[in-house]
Order: structure tokens, then C-alpha cells, then sequence
């Protein structure tokens, strides 16, 4: 049998005592004065700033055209902020908050402002003057029946240098105002009944009068009634059937 050596195989340490001092020592200055894997990472520094200034270039490029076509620059995207991150040495920028939307159904302040209609306009509506109404006096010259009789409160001869139709008009409007229906009319002989003295038809007169009526009765208590005589005093009070004459009615 062949015998087995047992002892442990000397050490790196114990080698390198066996070598040469002058080659040991050659090797001592060049561990001192080349560190190890000095040569295979220059190339890897060197190809990471090259890649990390051509993407850092590629997101300045992309950020220009966005400005340019928009017309201003838009937030950055995850992407961009991976670029950044990368750029910085790796350090990943904080994730932009979004807002939520409160989930309180009741409106806000400024919410139940903006809803508030404006308070109804308190203004007084205008009110439009309405025309005076002049009172209607009757026809100048209206056509009465057999049987139908008037009382005569006050004539205006047109012959004596007055406004006779003003002022039959005028006191037939007060008359009307103040309650009684008078009515003002031009006599000028196209009645027989309402005669002069002379029994002739009386002419160029405006009359203010009441009626007609039934009756020359009834004509004669409407004129003396108080209410007729404050409106305008006569007590005289002639009464006439204006259709027929004086000496006709009487037969």
C-alpha cells in the first residue's frame, strides 16, 4: 500500500515566503499601487453617464415639444418622474396627491350662495293714470216720442255774446257728477212743445234738462227733489213734451 500524506497543504502565506524577495516585493508595490478591478469598472462609469445625459436629454426634449404644442407644460407623468428618478441617482420622487371628493351630500358654504336666488323685487308696481273720463251729455239734438216729457233747469241763449254750449255742457257735468242725470241739447225750433211765451218754438238756446219721463208729474218731482236742487237750484222747474205743441197737448 502507498502511504498517505496527511498534513495539510501549506498556505498562500507560506507560498509567497518561499518566492524571491525582490519578485514578492514587485508584487506588493503592485497590489499597493493598483487597486483590484481598477480597469473593468472605468468602462461601467463611464457607459452610465453617458446612458443616464442621453435620457436626461430624451425627457428635456419631450418637455420642450409638450410646452410648444400646448402651450404649457403638462404634470409630470409616472414616466417622467421614473426619468427623474433616474437621473437623480434613483431616488423616487413623492407621488402627486389627488383630491378626493368629500362624500358629505350636504352643500358647502359658498355652494348654497351661488344657489341662493336673488330676494323678489319689493318696488311697488307702477300704477298708470287713467284718463279722466268726460261725462257723456247726450246728443245735441235727440228725438223724442209722443207721451215723453223733460224739465228744464237752465237755458243759454246763443244770441247774447256767451258761450252757451260751454256752459250748458258745464253744468250738466256737474249736475251728472254730483248724482243727477242731466243732459244738455240745442233748442232751435225743431220742437214744438218747448214753446216761449208766445207759444212759438223757442230757438238758438242750449238747455241743460232731466229726462224724458211719463208724465209732467213725475218730471216736476224729480226737479224739486233735494238732491237735484243741490246740484243746481231752480225752483221754477218748466216742464215740456217736447213732440207735441203747447196748444195740441192741451186739446
Amino acid at each position: 500500500m502507498t502511504p498517505v500524506d496527511h498534513r495539510r497543504p501549506p498556505t498562500r502565506a507560506g507560498r509567497s515566503q518561499h518566492k524571491s524577495p525582490s519578485r514578492g516585493h514587485k508584487s506588493t508595490a503592485r497590489q499597493r499601487t493598483e487597486p483590484p478591478h481598477s480597469h473593468s469598472r472605468k468602462p461601467q462609469r463611464s457607459h452610465s453617464a453617458v446612458g443616464a445625459a442621453i435620457v436626461a436629454a430624451a425627457a428635456m426634449i419631450a418637455v420642450f415639444a409638450l410646452i410648444l404644442t400646448r402651450g404649457s407644460s403638462a404634470p409630470p407623468t409616472d414616466e417622467g418622474l421614473r426619468i427623474g428618478a433616474a437621473v437623480d441617482g434613483g431616488a423616487a420622487a413623492p407621488a402627486p396627491t389627488v383630491p378626493t371628493r368629500s362624500s358629505d351630500p350636504s352643500p358647502s358654504v359658498n355652494t348654497a350662495k351661488a344657489d341662493r336666488k336673488p330676494p323678489a323685487s319689493s318696488a311697488a308696481p307702477k300704477t298708470t293714470a287713467q284718463p279722466t273720463l268726460t261725462p257723456d251729455t247726450g246728443p245735441d239734438s235727440p228725438v223724442f216720442r209722443r207721451g215723453q216729457w223733460i224739465v228744464v233747469m237752465e237755458k243759454y241763449p246763443t244770441d247774447v255774446g256767451m258761450d252757451a254750449e260751454g256752459l250748458a255742457r258745464a253744468t250738466a257735468v256737474r249736475m251728472i257728477t254730483a248724482g243727477v242725470p242731466a243732459k244738455a241739447m240745442l233748442v232751435d225750433g225743431q220742437y214744438p212743445g218747448i214753446a216761449n211765451s208766445s207759444m212759438e218754438p223757442v230757438t238758438d238756446t242750449w238747455i241743460v234738462y232731466l229726462g224724458p219721463g211719463r208724465s209732467s208729474a213725475q218730471m216736476l218731482d224729480q226737479c224739486s227733489a233735494p238732491k237735484t236742487q243741490a246740484a243746481h237750484s231752480n225752483s221754477a222747474c218748466p216742464t215740456f213734451e217736447p213732440a207735441i205743441a203747447p196748444a195740441a197737448s192741451q186739446n
